[in-house]
């Protein structure tokens, strides 16, 4: 089962009078079997003035887009007959309980884009959400610096 750790960051989050600087990442996995950090494909993206909730947000749609792209039939959109389940892992217990419907979304900016998380997991199917804590999430681990992953992408556009 293919596996993606999603973490986003803002620095400067905690000053409202100066713009954020925020960025991505994912940690991909071809499988969940065994999991060995050091052999994590890294993708990253700057994604401007960003909140730390947006930043997870966008991190998670950034993995959808991977999968789809990577995954996804052209026809149907869903994710092909002989994938199985892809596993999403996040520290975000909002992005986690709100995409997956057990917490309400109150702030407008977050309305969008987690409708369109919603959406992109229901058309590709077979995508799972989850938590984990946020010592095991190595997605942010790399954007403390504490992983040392096989490679590391930067995405553009």
């Amino acid at each position: 089962m293919p596996i993606f750790y999603i973490d986003g960051e803002s620095r400067g989050n905690e000053q409202n009078s100066l713009p954020r600087n925020a960025r991505i990442a994912i940690a991909y996995a071809d499988s969940s079997d065994t999991i060995e950090p050091g052999k994590f494909r890294i993708y990253w993206q700057p994604i401007g003035d960003r909140t730390n909730n947006e930043a997870e947000y966008y991190a998670l749609l950034k993995a959808l887009a991977l999968i789809t792209e990577r995954w996804a039939d052209k026809a149907t959109g869903r994710i092909q007959g002989g994938i199985g389940e892809i596993l999403i892992r996040s520290d975000s217990q909002l992005v986690v309980n709100q995409v997956n419907g057990e917490w309400r979304v109150e702030d407008s900016k977050l309305i969008e884009l987690s409708e369109e998380a919603r959406d992109s997991s229901k058309k590709l199917g077979r995508v799972k959400l989850e938590w984990v804590p946020r010592e095991e999430n190595y997605a942010g681990l790399w954007l403390e610096g504490k992983l040392k992953p096989l490679s590391i992408e930067r995405i553009r556009g």
